[in-house]
């Protein structure tokens, strides 16, 4: 099981963390949200409001196959760790 510290240290530096994350917490989106880009729900799950425009671009333009620039991995890798929670569950209900 990995510890909150390894959890966002992944999240901030390793680019598959980071484009794994980003996936992972756009599907906690509900659907109105992943339409519209915005987190509309306050619900504690997928994106905050301040991040979701930006990150829900990013995790489309993953899941359409594409990897994010060294740019995008930086600023991605800033905003993440704090979802660190959210991605422990994930990994959590999955038993790995």
């Amino acid at each position: 099981m990995y510890t909150k510290e390894q959890i966002k240290e992944n999240l901030s530096t390793n680019p598959k963390w980071i484009e794994r994350g980003i996936v992972v917490l756009y599907q906690r989106q509900t659907e109105d949200e992943k339409r519209s880009g915005n987190t509309i729900t306050e619900n504690r799950i997928g994106f905050n409001s301040s991040d979701s425009r930006y990150l829900s671009y990013c995790a489309k333009w993953v899941l359409g196959g594409n990897p994010l620039n060294e740019k995008h991995l930086k600023k991605c890798g800033k905003m993440l760790p704090k979802y660190w929670k959210q991605i422990m569950d994930i990994i959590k209900s999955k038993g790995n």
